[in-house]
């Protein structure tokens, strides 16, 4: 009688290259590429988008086609069996001419853009570790988003900022539906910027540090991102309602711990530039300068290359970016984004429909 094969099997535990506690590297084999090349062109003989619920659904379906080795992959990497909590995939393909130039702001065309077919290759990938979704408040909902230097933002702390470094920071810590996981794909990056991230495994956390980190004693307001003078576009418009419940997080920022969980295996909820302790309370503001401190001690740091992505455990590390100088032009730095939920269900309240993937 045939032994029944286990999922992780003909995963090779070998093939991750451990750089530090907080990243470890697999390089994509021939035959992986192959198979996402395919499972992707496949895919878009039905879609000219990847920006629709659609889509989404059959990208998640699609995913279980890709090698069996990805799947096992992302299987150990989502129940922590990896040694890392941030695993850069190399060898994605990325055709430099046929992406065509870098768009100069993230407000760029959602339909037939260029770039589709390398965005169905990291939808297909990252759907390995749940499903995608978005943010309402942030380009209406965009699933895959333009990371690019945008002059006028240079100096803020946003994906667009350039001239100061990019603070530790899980995204969109201020929201108790924050992503599990995200992907960022390298398209370019001549410019050497680095990425720099933490997992919270690099840390040893005192028992005095727990106690206060561990503690409701802190706030998150959202990012800049969520605001609607960041969100003016010329592909749509978002009415003024949308954005009440930002405003309320705004006014009304609920307590919430740094750390929670098991200490063995901690998550990690931190936003340098919009968290702070609660009026008054020095020990906890002692100890969020410990963990950021902390952070910044133990940091690995990464100058991604065309085809390089990065799989982020957004609830168990923080990532950032050195300051560095943009070409501002068709060659400019250029990355993608995409969130996703090991649970979209328990998302429901915060979304329109049980079939829409926005969170408001």
């Amino acid at each position: 009688m045939r032994e029944r094969m286990n999922l992780a099997q003909g995963y090779e535990p070998g093939g991750v290259q451990s750089i530090s506690k907080s990243l470890a590297i697999y390089e994509m084999n021939d035959d992986e590429i192959a198979g996402l090349a395919r499972t992707a062109q496949a895919l878009l003989a039905q879609h000219d988008s990847v920006e629709n619920v659609r889509f989404a659904a059959d990208c998640t379906l699609a995913s279980q086609e890709l090698p069996r080795s990805l799947r096992a992959l992302a299987q150990r990497y989502r129940q922590l069996e990896l040694p890392c909590s941030v695993l850069m995939l190399r060898g994605m393909p990325v055709d430099d001419a046929r992406i065509g130039p870098s768009p100069s702001h993230w407000d760029a065309p959602w339909r037939s853009p260029p770039s589709l077919f390398e965005e169905a290759m990291q939808c297909l990938t990252t759907s390995l570790l749940g499903d995608m979704f978005g943010w309402r408040t942030q380009e209406n909902g965009r699933f895959l988003r333009h990371i690019v230097p945008i002059e006028k933002d240079h100096a803020e702390q946003l994906g667009g900022g350039s001239s100061v470094t990019l603070v530790w920071h899980n995204e969109e810590a201020f929201h108790e539906h924050r992503a599990d996981f995200l992907s960022i794909l390298c398209y370019r990056n001549e410019e050497r910027a680095e990425t720099i991230f933490c997992g919270v495994d690099e840390i040893d956390i005192p028992d005095d540090m727990w106690r206060v980190l561990s503690a409701p004693r802190f706030t998150i307001l959202p990012d800049k991102s969520h605001l609607p003078e960041q969100n003016v576009s010329a592909q749509w418009r978002l009415d003024d309602h949308v954005f009440a419940q930002i405003r309320r997080m705004y006014e009304s920022p609920q307590p919430v711990p740094a750390l929670r969980g098991m200490r063995a295996k901690p998550w990690l909820r931190v936003d340098e530039a919009f968290m702070s302790a609660l009026p008054g309370d020095a020990e906890a503001e002692a100890a969020l300068r410990w963990l950021i401190d902390a952070c910044y001690a133990h940091q690995t740091s990464v100058v991604m290359q065309p085809g390089d992505m990065v799989w982020i455990d957004n609830k168990r590390a923080v990532h950032g970016r050195t300051v560095y100088s943009p070409n501002y032009g068709p060659r400019q730095r250029w990355l993608r984004r995409v969130n996703v939920h090991v649970n979209l269900r328990e998302t429901l309240p915060f979304r329109q429909t049980a079939s829409t993937r926005e969170i408001l």
